[in-house]
């Protein structure tokens, strides 16, 4: 029986991961927005000079951002929808059309996910850097990459509680 005395720290560590990933990400990326943002303002309006970084480094936080979001809507389940048209379906077709389109976003965020990949590679050759942090654009756009993953991870998680939902339904019956 060793190892049972960090299994349940582990376990408890990666619920909170599975369940607040996105999210912490994401109010990370805000607190380091404003803090930026909030260093420029100061070194504009009180020191009269203006650093050269910030609004790029601000655009792409914002980019990394959008992309980690992707993933968190799906989590959430707030993909954008017919639910006017789907609410007056029967429930047994409400769920099968979820499904079908979860799996559509599945294909669509697999085809993206892997040619987020090729696009990492050819700026990684091509060797371009930002204008004003002079960060490799492959870091900058490695964003895709993840966004795309955690995206496809998601919707993976939605499609097996969705079907798991459909085996406890026909097991009632």
């Amino acid at each position: 029986m060793k190892g049972v005395g960090w299994a349940r720290p582990a376990k408890r560590a990666f619920n909170w991961l599975d369940e607040h990933l996105e999210e912490t990400v994401l109010v990370v990326f805000l607190v380091l927005i404003s803090c930026v943002m909030l260093l420029q303002v100061f070194m504009r309006k009180v020191m009269n000079s203006s650093l050269s970084w910030p609004e790029e480094f601000c655009r792409y936080c914002y980019v990394w951002a959008v992309f980690f979001s992707l993933a968190f809507t799906v989590r959430q389940g707030n993909m954008l929808r017919l639910g006017i048209v789907i609410d007056l379906l029967p429930e047994t077709l409400r769920k099968i059309i979820a499904l079908f389109v979860n799996i559509l976003c599945l294909v669509v965020f697999s085809v993206f996910f892997a040619n987020s990949i090729t696009v990492v590679k050819v700026l990684k050759g091509i060797g371009q850097s930002s204008t004003a942090m002079r960060l490799p654009m492959y870091i900058i756009y490695y964003c895709t990459f993840l966004g795309f993953g955690f995206a496809v991870f998601r919707t993976g998680q939605a499609i097996l509680k969705q079907l798991g939902q459909f085996s406890k339904a026909g097991k009632k019956r």
